[in-house]
This record gives structure tokens, sequence and C-alpha cells, in this order.
């Protein structure tokens, strides 16, 4: 038995057809719109999920780029300076052999002035800045150590007896230490323990060597804190291990960032790292040498001192100091190695993490981003159905009870 199919039973279907039609357009544009598949999670819960993954990972990825970018302007700027300090050795080394040939005194004056200047600017070399920020002082910009510095004070400098400093700390009483000295750490030591340190070390009568090397009696007793009067006396090889381990403490401030998760890079080198060397005295013992000082040691050789009487050297004096400027030299071109070696290694990670970013960006638009010509093609099929669906619906509401008695 077929049933009565009435117009408002046409009706109600043709208005429920296109709003259904409607709503697919709805949705299609809204993808054409907005260039997303989904605009509510509930539309595909598991592939938006899988997309805010990968923007997460994007975010992360970003934060290590900027950290790559910015360490390698760092590493860029330590390696001119580098570059430079090593110049400036060079150039005394050129200076050391010419003074050593057939030249009168006041040739010889002439290159010492040449010495004078290049020492200064290796000083001023040391003293380099990136923006607001020395490159070779660490975390520890001046005024860090003493209340009353003045904070635009440099890092390295000289105090009145010709002593390098840094950032207040007197750098040039260890030029000449055992390097069993600077190859171990002592940093956070307190001078007790950092004495203990060396006897287990077996270089206890080296230290003391050392200490009296410098005019001092290892066996004397002075105060712990020369600033403070009240502070215990204490031997003076404990004094200086106290010391020693305050430099390591500086040696051991060098600006470092996060490249990568759990990758944590130096983006530059400590000052101190620079100016000592490993060398060999006459005896053939290792120890370390200050750059600084083996300047100011090669002018004095050269130009003598008029204060203590000392006579500029021969030949064959000077000729023991080109080996230490050899050494100096050799030094700087290691470090300069070492630069090189971490910027390779930071190209090698630029070029991961742009890779990473590739594949990020894939999962994250397979996840959210909408195919613009598939959404085009089914939004014009979408159109021809819901006009096909009007002149139908026109055709078929269009008669009247009036035109049908007609």
């Amino acid at each position: 038995m077929v049933s009565r199919v009435t117009n408002q039973m046409l009706t109600r279907t043709l208005l429920s057809n296109l709003s259904m039609n409607l709503s697919k357009m709805d949705k299609l544009q809204n993808q054409m719109a907005t260039g997303r598949k989904y605009a509510h999670i509930s539309d595909d819960p598991s592939a938006l999920i899988y997309g805010q993954a990968a923007r997460n990972k994007l975010g992360r990825l970003s934060h290590f780029q900027k950290s790559v970018e910015t360490s390698q302007s760092w590493l860029t700027q330590a390696e001119a300076g580098v570059m430079e300090l090593q110049k400036v050795v060079g150039a005394v080394y050129e200076e050391l052999v010419s003074a050593g040939g057939p030249k009168t005194d006041d040739d010889k004056k002439n290159v010492a002035m040449i010495v004078y200047q290049l020492r200064d600017h290796f000083v001023d070399t040391l003293n380099a800045s990136y923006g607001d920020r020395f490159v070779y002082s660490g975390y520890n910009t001046p005024g860090d150590f003493a209340a009353d510095r003045d904070p635009m004070i440099k890092p390295f400098t000289l105090d009145a007896s010709g002593n390098i400093l840094f950032n207040g700390f007197n750098v040039s009483q260890f030029d000449g230490m055992p390097s069993e000295l600077i190859n171990n750490n002592f940093a956070g030591l307190t001078p007790a323990q950092a004495l203990t340190k060396i006897n287990d070390l077996g270089v206890g009568a080296k230290f003391d060597d050392f200490i009296t090397s410098k005019g001092l009696n290892p066996n004397d007793m002075v105060l712990s804190d020369p600033n403070d009067p009240l502070s215990p006396m204490i031997e003076q090889r404990e004094f200086m291990a106290g010391e020693l381990a305050k430099m390591h403490n500086l040696m051991n401030d060098v600006v470092s960032l996060d490249v990568g998760p759990g990758i944590t890079m130096p983006i530059t080198l400590n000052g101190l790292d620079l100016i000592f060397f490993t060398t060999t005295d006459n005896e053939g013992n290792s120890i370390v040498r200050n750059a600084y000082d083996l300047l100011s040691e090669v002018y004095v050789a050269i130009n003598g001192d008029v204060a203590t009487g000392t006579d500029p050297l021969g030949a064959d004096e000077l000729t023991k100091l080109i080996r230490l400027v050899q050494d100096s030299q050799n030094h700087l071109l290691v470090k300069c190695a070492e630069i090189g070696g971490r910027q390779r290694r930071l190209e090698l990670l630029e070029a991961r993490y742009e890779q990473d970013a590739l594949n990020y960006e894939s999962m994250r638009s397979d996840a959210e981003d909408a195919d613009m010509a598939e959404v085009i093609m089914y939004l014009k099929m979408a159109e021809t159905v819901y006009q096909s669906a009007l002149s139908a619906g026109a055709r078929i509401i269009q008669p009247t009870l009036m035109d049908f008695l007609r």
C-alpha cells in the first residue's frame, strides 16, 4: 500500500535537505577561510592532539635555534679576539728575532717600544666586548668581587707594580707555577683543602719551591685575609693555595648556553685560559707562564730596566725567550682550533634543527591544515548540489491548489 505524500511532507523534506547542504557548505567554507581541517576539538581529537604535540616541539626547537644563533655570534667574536691575540704574539716574536740580530742600541730601543705597544694592545684585546658584555670575563662583570670597585673598570687591568689583574685578582703571582697546579681543578676549595690536594698530587715540594722563587718564605705566617686585620694567621703556602683556588674559581667562569636538550656549550673562552700556557723551564720542568708577563719580560730583555739597572740581554739570552713566545703563540692557535670545533658543532646542530623544523611542520600540517585544492573541489560540488536542490524544490513547491483546480 502506497502512503499518501502531501505537499507539507515535500516541503519538510526539501528544507531538511537544504539545511544539510548548507551545513556541508558552511564546513567547507570555514576550512577554506581558516586553512584548517577542523574547527573544534571534537571534530577529530586524535589528529588535533597530534598537531598540538608538533606545535610544542616546534616551540622548543625555536628556542634552541635562537640559542645556536646567539652562540655562533659569541664564538665568532671570541675567535676574532683570539686570532688578534695570536697576531700580537706573532708580531712580538718577529720583533724579538729582529732584536737578536746585529742592532744598535737605538735600534733595540725602537724595537722595544714596538713590543711595549703590542703588550698594551694584548691587554686591550683581552678586554674585548660584545654588546654590553666583556667576551673573556664570563658572567663575572667588573665590580662583582669588590663593592667599592667602579663597574666600568675593565676585567683586565694593571696595578702600580705592573702586575696584570683579572677582576681585581692578581694573576701575575702565579706566573711560573708548576703545570700540575693549572691542569687540576681547585675551584671551590678552602685554603686548607687546596693545600691538601696539592700535597696529594705530590707537588708540595714544587709548590714550596715556586713560592720561594717569588721571594716568599713558605713557612712565614700571614693573614688569611689581607683585608681583614682580625683574620687568622696561616702559613704562606696555605695562603697561596687559597689564592690558587680563587684563580680557578675565576677560570671556571665561562658563559654557556643550552643549545639542545641536555646540551650545554661554552660560547666563549675565559681570559685566564688564554694568557696561561704550558711550557718548560731551563731544567726541563713543566711550568705555566703568563703571556702578559712574558711580553713584559721580552720588553725588559730588549730595552733594559733603568729602575733596576738591568741592561738589555744579549742575543743568546733573547734566543731563550723566542721559544717561550712560540709556545704562547701555539697555545693561542690551539684555542682557535677549539673555538673552530665548537663552531663546527653548532653548524651541525643548526642543520639538524632546520631538518627537524621541516619534519615537525609537516607533522602539524598533516594534522591541522586543509588541502585547499580538495576543499575547493568539494565546495564547488556542494554549491552545485545546493543549486540543484533549490531548482528542484522550486518546481515541486510552486504549484498551488488553485493552480490544480484550474
